[in-house]
C-alpha cells in the first residue's frame, strides 16, 4: 500500500455552525449530507471546506425520499430529489455521492422500482461525471450483501461499504456471511467506506478495541479504496478514530508487515470457508 486513503469527517446541513467550523479546520476531507429541501444553500455550505482545500463528497441521507417507494408517485418524487442533488453538487468537490434504499423501514419499497430508479440516477450521474454509490444498511434487504451487489450490477452503481452496518447485519450476526466477507463481495465495485466501531439504535459508536478490526482494515487497505469516511459526530471520537486508523495503516504499509506474508493473495481472491453459505463473489476466484 503506497498511499493512505483519505480519512474524511462527516458534515451535515443540520449541523450547528460550531461543528461545521471545526470540520473545516480539522478534517482532511469531508463527506457532506445536504438538505434536499434547501439545495440552493449547498454552494454556500460547502464553500468553507473547498476554500480550505478539502476534498468533498456527498451522502444523501434522505429518509423521506425512498427511491424504490411502492407508490410510483412517491418513487418519482424521490428520484427527482436525488437528481436535483446531483445537479446541485456538480462542480462542487469530488464527483461522488452515496445513496440508499430502506433508510425508513416504514416506507414500503418495491425492488424493481428501486433498481430502475437507481439506474436512472446512475445515468444522470454519468452525464454529469458523478459516481453514484449504493450503501449497505444494517437492517432490511439492503443489509444482505448479495442484494446490494445485485442491485449495483443491475443499475451500474458503485458501492459504499458501511463497516458498522456489515458488523450489525443479520448476515454477519447469524454467521451466514462474516462481516469481513463484505469486503470480498463488494471489492470489484468498492468506491468508498464508512468506518466506525458499531451502530445500534442510539447511533454510531467509536472503535473500542482495534484488534477485531485489524483483519477488516487489512482487507480494506488491500482493495485500494481511496476514501474512508469516519462516521462519528463527536469531534473527539472522530479525531481519536482517525489517529487509530493512521497507526494501523502505517503498520500495514511498513516493510516488516509487507514481508510477513509474501505469498498471501489479495483479499478479493482468498478462499473463505464460509463462501458457499454466503454470497456470490464478484471475481469467481475467491
Amino acid at each position: 500500500m503506497n498511499h493512505f486513503p483519505a480519512l474524511a469527517f462527516t458534515a451535515d446541513a443540520s449541523d450547528p455552525a460550531s461543528r461545521l467550523r471545526w470540520v473545516s479546520e480539522q478534517a482532511e476531507a469531508v463527506e457532506f449530507s445536504p438538505d434536499p429541501e434547501r439545495l440552493d444553500r449547498l454552494p454556500e455550505m460547502v464553500r468553507p471546506f473547498l476554500t480550505a482545500g478539502l476534498s468533498v463528497r456527498y451522502h444523501t441521507r434522505y429518509f423521506e425520499h425512498e427511491l424504490g417507494h411502492a407508490d410510483p408517485v412517491r418513487a418519482g418524487q424521490a428520484l427527482e430529489a436525488h437528481v436535483r442533488t446531483l445537479r446541485a453538487m456538480s462542480g462542487l468537490g469530488e464527483p461522488a455521492v452515496t445513496v440508499h434504499t430502506g433508510l425508513d423501514p416504514h416506507q414500503p419499497a418495491h425492488e424493481p422500482t428501486f433498481v430502475e430508479n437507481l439506474a436512472r440516477l446512475v445515468e444522470c450521474g454519468r452525464g454529469l461525471g458523478i459516481k453514484v454509490c449504493l450503501e449497505n444498511l444494517r437492517r432490511g434487504p439492503s443489509s444482505d450483501p448479495a442484494n446490494v451487489l445485485r442491485w449495483a450490477k443491475a443499475s451500474g452503481a458503485m458501492i459504499t461499504l458501511d463497516v458498522g452496518h456489515a458488523l450489525g447485519s443479520e448476515a454477519a450476526l447469524s454467521g451466514r456471511c462474516p462481516a469481513e466477507r463484505f469486503v470480498d463481495i463488494f471489492a470489484d465495485r468498492l468506491f468508498a467506506v464508512h468506518i466506525y466501531g458499531r451502530e445500534d439504535d442510539q447511533g454510531h459508536h467509536p472503535i473500542e478495541d482495534v484488534a477485531p478490526f485489524r483483519p477488516f482494515i487489512v482487507k480494506l487497505a488491500r482493495t485500494g479504496c481511496a476514501w474512508w469516511t469516519i462516521e462519528l459526530q463527536s469531534p473527539a471520537h472522530a479525531q481519536d478514530t482517525r489517529a487509530l486508523l493512521l497507526k494501523e495503516l502505517a503498520a500495514i504499509s511498513s516493510p516488516a508487515c509487507s514481508n510477513q506474508h509474501p505469498s498471501e493473495p489479495p483479499a478479493s481472491r482468498r478462499m473463505n470457508s464460509n463462501h458457499a453459505s454466503c454470497c456470490p463473489c464478484p471475481t469467481n476466484a475467491c
